[in-house]
C-alpha cells in the first residue's frame, strides 16, 4: 500500500459505492463469523467492507457501473460460498489476492457479456479481458480509498474540533483551495490554516494506519 501521506495529498473524497463501517472487526474475526450462515451482520460487515472497492475496480477496469455491481455482488456471494465450503486456506495466500482472483473472473465475464450484446468477433474476445494483476491493481486503489475515506468520515465524527478546522484541512489538503481562500471562508487567519492543515493531517494519518490494520489483518 503506498503510504498515508501519499493517499492524504492525492485522494478526493467522494462517497459513491462505499458504506462506512460501523465498528471496528479485523478480517480474522469477520471471517471467523462467516462461518454462520446465520449470522446476517457479518455478511453485511463483509459487503460493505468489499463490495464498494470491487465497484470500484470493476468501472476502472471499463466496465458500466450496473455491470460493476453485478460483478461485485457475483464475487463477494462466491467469495462467502467457497469460504464457507473450506476453499480458502489462508496459509497459502492472502484473502485480497483470493477476492482478486475471483473479481477477475466475473470482471472478464462482464466484459465479454457485453462485447457479445454488441456483436464483437467472439474470437477476439478473449484477447479484451484483463489480467489478474491489472484488476490486484485496481482492487488495490480502490482500497486505499475506502481505507481514506472511512478514516475521514469516523475522524469527522469523533467531534472535539472545531469544525472550521477540519473545513480548512478539506479546502487546502483534499480540494487544492489556496490556503488564503481557505482562510477566507473558513474565518481562520492563513497561519491558522496552515496549523489546522497539519494537525488534521496528523490525526487521520493515524486513522488510515489504524484502519488499514484492522481491514487488513489475516490478509
Amino acid at each position: 500500500m503506498k503510504s498515508a501521506a501519499h493517499v492524504l495529498e492525492s485522494c478526493i473524497l467522494s462517497e459513491e459505492n462505499f458504506v462506512v463501517q460501523p465498528a471496528f472487526l479485523t478480517t480474522t474475526l469477520l471471517l471467523a463469523r462467516l462461518n454462520d450462515s446465520g449470522d446476517v451482520e457479518a455478511w453485511r460487515l463483509f459487503d460493505g467492507r468489499f463490495r464498494g472497492v470491487v465497484v470500484a475496480a470493476g468501472v476502472r477496469l471499463g466496465l458500466s457501473e450496473p455491470d460493476a455491481e453485478e460483478a461485485a455482488q457475483e464475487t463477494l456471494v462466491q467469495a462467502v460460498r467457497d469460504y464457507q465450503a473450506g476453499r480458502y486456506d489462508r496459509t497459502k495466500g492472502r484473502l485480497s489476492s483470493w477476492i482478486v482472483a475471483i473479481a477477475h473472473h466475473r470482471i472478464t465475464d462482464a466484459k465479454r457479456s457485453r462485447r457479445r450484446v454488441h456483436e464483437i468477433d467472439p474470437e477476439v474476445l478473449s484477447e479484451h479481458g484483463p489480467e489478474e494483476d491489472e484488476v490486484a491493481e485496481a482492487f488495490e486503489l480502490a482500497m486505499e480509498r475506502r481505507i481514506f475515506e472511512e478514516a475521514w468520515t469516523r475522524l469527522q465524527a469523533e467531534g472535539g474540533s472545531d469544525p472550521r478546522t477540519l473545513q480548512a484541512f478539506e479546502l487546502t489538503a483534499m480540494r487544492g483551495v489556496p490556503a488564503k481562500e481557505a482562510a477566507a471562508q473558513t474565518g481562520l487567519s492563513v497561519e491558522q490554516v496552515y496549523v489546522a492543515k497539519n494537525r488534521v493531517a496528523n490525526r487521520l494519518r493515524n486513522m488510515v494506519e489504524e484502519i488499514d490494520r484492522v481491514f487488513r489483518d489475516g490478509w
